[in-house]
């Protein structure tokens, strides 16, 4: 047991006689510690900065040239062997398009402790608003995946867990991204005659087979431009163009109005509401198209006595032939239901769609389906069902277009049919001022460039526009 006294003594340190001197030790070494910790920092505080490496960045700007291809632009870079090695795998693996001369293309180069490695690589699409953009990862994203993971003194690895050096491991994959490019839009008036073929009458005003595509889609149930096409027809169009921050031509937006002359008789084709009409409000589209596809040239016609290539006797070719570029893709005239995709003698590969109780149409000789074409898949007018071969007996790539209506085959070339629904007429007075406000601007000569496109809420107020 503890005396009273001892115990007072214990709880008031001051009334002991041997603890100031102890204290005032303490106080001391304290100062001291402290002092000496105050002017480390000092000294500290006063050192250089550690060097920070310098990295230098170099960019080479080009365009594909006619021929090259990745791998050729790969290894005419300058790159390390491990470094175009890395560029050709990143490519191979994100990239699912082919090269066209003229796109344009950047890589950029670091020059570091390291020497000089690949940054980056960037693509330009062709006549697009974004580019496809392969990037070395960080310093520091690299330094996590290859770091091997620390196995703990007398455990055993994990499986699957890599235990070689960092040096062995094998390099980062190149990181993928697609990024939009600033664009403008502006409405450009367009126009032109044919003196020998559609193709040559848009590319002698600068234009593009993009632009065809576009223009034949929309007159399509009404011109065959396989066939009906003539010296002296003209076009005239109000076409969307995109354009880049430098001012380069980045492709084209929407087609808003369009008229073609083709043998005295005008067509024109107004888009209101995501559809095109006529300038009296009749709808474009008709249940089915007079050729199933964009671009090729009739080779053979309908006719009831018609001596067969191959087997070099007379009889019926109850369709029409379209000859063009192997694989040209086939589009379903019409919607429906694909009845079947089956090799039928004589004719090869073949497909058949149902449109209705009266209408069905085959497409034969083909060289391949497109994706998921099989007995009954829907179709919409339009859709890319298969493509172009020479399968069957066939001298030469074409494909055999085939309509049928209520069980006799009749001629495509003259095929009428009746237009899907027109403009509502709760509607009526809204389309003819976009249709006179867009007509406008198309036929005014002097006029070739326009800020932005009308649509239908203000045509009103761009009707009174005296520009026009």
């Amino acid at each position: 047991m503890i005396p009273r006294q001892s115990m007072r003594n214990f709880a008031h340190p001051a009334s002991h006689p041997k603890l100031p001197a102890f204290l005032a030790i303490a106080a001391l070494a304290a100062l001291c510690l402290g002092g000496c910790q105050f002017g480390g920092a000092r000294r500290a505080a006063v050192l250089p900065p550690p060097s920070v490496p310098t990295v230098v960045y170099d960019t080479l700007v080009s365009k594909i040239k006619v021929g090259e291809s990745f791998n050729s632009i790969a290894h005419n870079l300058g790159l390390t062997p491990a470094d175009a090695s890395l560029l050709l795998t990143a490519i191979k693996s994100n990239f699912r398009f082919k090269l066209y001369a003229g796109q344009s293309y950047q890589v950029v180069c670091r020059t570091g402790s390291a020497g000089r490695e690949l940054d980056r690589f960037i693509l330009e699409d062709r006549y697009s608003d974004r580019k496809h953009v392969l990037s070395r990862p960080t310093a520091a994203a690299v330094a996590a995946a290859s770091v091997a993971p620390v196995v703990p003194a007398g455990a055993f690895p994990q499986a699957g867990l890599p235990v070689e050096p960092a040096s062995e491991l094998a390099p980062v994959a190149l990181g993928y991204a697609v990024v939009d490019i600033p664009v403008r839009t502006d409405t450009v008036a367009v126009s032109g005659q044919l003196s020998s073929n559609l193709y040559d009458a848009f590319v002698s005003q600068g234009e593009t087979g993009a632009l065809i595509q576009q223009v034949t889609k929309i007159f399509a149930w009404d011109v065959d431009f396989f066939k009906d096409p003539r010296s002296g027809d003209a076009f005239s169009l109000l076409v969307e163009k995109k354009y880049g921050e430098d001012g380069s031509f980045r492709g084209y937006g929407q087609v808003l109005s369009a008229k073609y002359v083709n043998r005295g008789h005008e067509f024109f084709g107004i888009q209101y509401q995501g559809s095109y009409f006529s300038k009296d409000g009749r709808s474009l589209e008709k249940m089915l198209m007079k050729a199933p596809l964009n671009f090729a040239h009739v080779s053979s016609g309908f006719s009831s006595a018609r001596m067969h290539p191959v087997l070099g006797i007379t009889r019926p070719h109850w369709g029409i032939d379209y000859a063009g570029p192997l694989n040209t893709k086939i589009l379903a005239a019409g919607d429906g239901v694909v009845e079947y995709t089956k090799w039928v003698n004589g004719y090869g590969k073949t497909l058949k769609i149902r449109h209705n109780s009266v209408y069905n149409t085959y497409y034969a000789h083909l060289n391949g389906f497109a994706a998921g074409m099989g007995a009954g898949h829907r179709v919409k007018q339009g859709d890319v069902i298969a493509y172009m071969g020479r399968t069957g007996l066939a001298t030469g790539v074409h494909l055999d277009y085939r309509v049928e209506f209520q069980g006799r085959y009749i001629n495509p070339a003259s095929l009428k049919m009746e237009a899907k629904q027109g403009v509502e007429k709760s509607e009526w007075t809204a389309f003819c001022d976009h249709r006179d406000v867009l007509l406008a601007r198309m036929s005014t000569a002097e006029f070739k460039h326009f800020a932005a496109a009308p649509n239908a809420s203000s045509s009103a107020t761009l009707a009174g526009n005296k520009a026009f």
